[in-house]
């Protein structure tokens, strides 16, 4: 099944003329909320889906993309999302139900946002010529990280090293359905600190790579496999070093000094690489492709 199938499956049937027609703009994400048209994001702007969305529908769209069988995906649910066939990820929010202080449910969506993944093979072709050390990669949310992280994973693999991919909600890999290179050894569904110790163990990586570093634990996981020698590739939610350098887990993680540089992302597929250490940038560019 593509990728346009796998979306327009979770969909009420009217949507699919409208999303079809859409399509070739390469849309980003999809807004489903109660009592209001789809928002369709695309490349430099929006479009609507009619009519409106029920609860109903919403839950409809949800059980869909758990195969009719929540339970199974109780885990990312609790943690407010579901990975798709080909590594798309439907966020939710609805009613939580917690216990002991931990979300143990979540029930009765009131909004859904579908996120689409899309491989663009040679999108990094120019940065990864700069990836000779230990690099962040920085934006704000839609400014394409994940589909940079990919692609610069495809070309150090296929480049001739090996690299160990800690692919928490298979986003990355696509579940494996995306190409991340011949040498590239792909771990999934294991949180990613965890991730990192067990392919450091294992694997014997040149590069290990990993998607949105979130936790005090990936910090730990990443300095033990710097301290191993081990070059490292992630991605952090951040608009520019000073937007970096204001959040207190990512103080944390410039100052332990396990990334030499970062590369700066914009919506509008720029960026700037720029030393972690100093202050100077080193290099601009712009790389091609749309979100995740």
């Amino acid at each position: 099944m593509n990728d346009f199938h796998v979306i327009a499956a979770l969909l009420p049937p009217c949507y699919e003329p409208r999303l079809r027609e859409l399509w070739p703009r390469r849309p980003q994400e999809l807004r489903l909320l109660e009592g209001r048209p789809v928002t369709v994001r695309l490349p430099g702007g929006e479009a609507a889906l009619l009519p409106p969305l029920t609860q109903g529908q919403l839950e409809e769209i949800l059980q869909r993309a758990c195969r009719f069988s929540s339970y199974a995906y109780q885990e990312t649910l609790c943690q407010g999302y579901v990975t798709l066939e080909g590594g798309h990820r439907l966020g939710v929010c609805g009613f939580g139900v917690v216990q002991a202080g931990q979300v143990t449910a979540l029930r009765s969506p009131t909004s859904l946002n579908l996120r689409i993944a899309r491989a663009i093979p040679g999108c990094a072709g120019t940065l990864v010529e700069s990836l000779k050390v230990s690099t962040l990669l920085l934006g704000p949310p839609g400014a394409g990280k994940t589909t940079l992280l990919r692609d610069c994973v495809r070309l150090i693999s296929n480049g001739g090293q090996w690299v160990g991919l800690a692919d928490e909600r298979g986003e990355v890999s696509a579940q494996m359905g995306l190409d991340v290179g011949q040498r590239t050894d792909v771990l999934l569904n294991v949180p990613k600190a965890e991730a990192v110790m067990m392919l450091l163990r294992t694997m014997s990586p040149d590069w290990i790579a990993l998607d949105e570093i979130t936790a005090p634990a990936d910090l730990r996981a990443l300095e033990q496999a710097a301290y191993c020698g081990v070059k490292l590739l992630a991605t952090a939610h951040a608009d520019g070093l000073e937007d970096l350098q204001r959040r207190p887990l990512y103080r944390q993680l410039t100052a332990l000094g396990v990334f030499d540089q970062a590369a700066v992302l914009r919506p509008d597929k720029s960026y700037t690489l720029k030393a972690l250490q100093l202050p100077t940038d080193t290099q601009n560019g712009r790389w091609p492709g749309g979100s995740k």
